[in-house]
């Protein structure tokens, strides 16, 4: 980990990110890089100076922005770490995703607000990242007092194309010095047999350094109920997951699980997409 993106709006869920921010950042001695995407009612950066003063309060938030970005960055020159910061004016295309890929980001930091039925992610920026980044996404709600990570939870169907993925998943395990928990949800519609689900999971059980991976099989009605119980039995702190890209999903379980999660759970979320660099 040496690029960390956060991508921020200043509100107080973004800012739960920027303070796991500089801490992850410090842990991993890695850089940190803060995006605030602005949108504006005309192409700001062709638009002439004279013009610019006929949009006031676009001019207004341009001012905010800059100013919070530079207390960022002075908050990263007083704890010592490398920092850039970057206003992207945002045209409603994917502005975030070519940002991420132009600048090499390794991992990326994001808060969410979660929603409830029509205010799901569907269309948002935490869903476009979650989507179409090729890193990992750590995604976060509310700030805890203290934030460690001692427990994380795998949720997988253990195939072979998720090994790359997971690699990802003991890298960010190492560096918190967590342990990993590796959970197949049993569910009546694609139930299987103990034995065959535990060979499964030892493939990736022997990638574990240190010994550090837990096998486990928790009986749910579906998916998303089965990794939140396990992760609360268990007093999670990270729950770790796997993607497949644009159609966001797990391999052979109920679309969008990983949004679904992050749009309800309380535990921080990280996704890894199939397609991993």
């Amino acid at each position: 980990m040496k690029n960390i993106l956060v991508p921020t709006d200043f509100s107080d869920c973004a800012k739960v990110a920027e303070e796991i921010g500089f801490e992850i950042a410090k842990k991993a001695n890695a850089e940190i890089h803060f995006l605030h995407l602005l949108a504006t009612p005309t192409d700001w950066v062709k638009l002439s100076l004279e013009k610019e003063e006929l949009y006031p309060e676009t001019k207004a938030k341009i001012g905010t922005a800059k100013n919070e970005l530079n207390e960022l960055k002075k908050r990263a020159e007083k704890e010592g770490i490398v920092s850039k910061e970057f206003l992207v004016f945002d045209k409603g295309k994917v502005e975030i995703i070519d940002h991420i890929e132009h600048h090499q980001h390794d991992f990326i930091i994001m808060g969410s607000h979660g929603a409830h039925g029509a205010k799901e992610i569907l269309g948002s920026n935490t869903q476009k990242v979650i989507r179409n980044a090729k890193v990992p996404v750590l995604v976060l709600k509310d700030e805890p007092a203290k934030f460690e990570v001692n427990n994380i939870v795998f949720a997988s169907t253990f195939q072979e194309d998720v090994h790359l993925s997971f690699e990802k998943v003991i890298a960010f395990a190492e560096l918190m010095n967590a342990q990993i928990h590796l959970l197949n949800v049993n569910m009546p519609f694609n139930f299987q047999e103990s034995d065959e689900a535990e060979a499964n999971m030892q493939a990736f059980r022997d990638k574990c350094p240190r010994d550090n991976c837990t096998i486990n099989t928790y009986n749910a009605l579906n998916e998303e109920r089965g990794i939140q119980k396990f992760a609360d039995k268990i007093k999670a702190d990270v729950i770790a997951m796997t993607t497949h890209g644009r159609s966001g999903f797990m391999k052979m379980l109920s679309p969008s699980i990983t949004e679904s999660l992050v749009n309800h759970s309380s535990f921080p979320i990280l996704s890894v997409n199939i397609h991993v660099k």
